[in-house]
């Protein structure tokens, strides 16, 4: 995982949306357990299809939940993507899950897609861990958060954030933009990967000059609804409709 990095969040279990996204270029494509419609046999699907046109694909858990995590890495994800932590000690555990004994606390199955249907060495490279923090006891205890080594990525969860800090869904409030550039600064003194939602190209140049290297471009649910919503509206404008 090396470089600038773009990727979008998924909710809408499709194969044909993720070949879609993934010949468009992007980096990685985010599988949404947490909040999205995925099963385990749709998030196969997505993961194949992933995987078939060279697209990173990483699945966001429900929580710290051993057997799910599993499951996922043993579908082919390349990464996990933990939400709802609330101290070191959830971060870390997050670490370990990822990872084979004797390092961490992941069951090891040879029989998985991962590996191939039948143990090839070296097919299931270790997956990435990748971290939200999105809680007010989270950006407290961040700078024992970020002594962990194993973590590959903290991504800010500004909406979860907005809400603790008594601002609902409005990101762009000051409160927000506060605590989301301090979180950048210190992700970048530790030398870890930040990433965040951005909207526009503004977001973009802003959050990249303050060290961010993994931009999600909102959310195939928002991207399909605004492509559609563009095609009414310049029909409207001309006076088609």
């Amino acid at each position: 995982m090396n470089g600038e990095l773009h990727g979008i969040w998924r909710i809408i279990p499709s194969p044909a949306i993720t070949e879609i996204i993934a010949q468009s270029k992007f980096d990685f494509q985010i599988f949404d357990c947490e909040h999205g419609s995925y099963d385990f046999q749709t998030l196969e699907n997505d993961i194949r299809a992933c995987h078939l046109h060279h697209c990173a694909s990483y699945v966001r858990v429900g929580g710290l939940n051993q057997a799910e995590v599993q499951r996922c890495l043993d579908l082919g994800a390349q990464g996990i993507i933990f939400p709802q932590l609330q101290n070191y000690d959830d971060f870390k555990q997050a670490t370990l899950m990822v990872k084979y004994a004797p390092e961490g606390t992941r069951g090891f199955n040879p029989f998985v897609r991962a590996w191939s249907y039948g143990f090839k060495t070296g097919i299931d490279k270790t997956p990435l861990c990748i971290v939200i923090v999105e809680s007010l006891k989270a950006v407290e205890d961040l700078d024992n958060i970020l002594s962990l080594s194993a973590i590959d990525m903290i991504y800010i969860g500004s909406y979860d954030l907005s809400a603790q800090l008594g601002c609902a869904g409005n990101v762009a409030d000051p409160k927000v933009l506060n605590m989301v550039e301090t979180i950048i600064k210190k992700c970048t003194q530790a030398s870890v990967r930040v990433g965040l939602m951005i909207s526009d190209p503004d977001q973009y140049k802003t959050y990249k000059s303050l060290g961010v290297s993994a931009f999600m471009h909102t959310i195939d649910s928002d991207q399909l609804k605004k492509a559609f919503t563009r095609t009414i509206n310049e029909l409207n404008s001309k006076g088609i409709l």
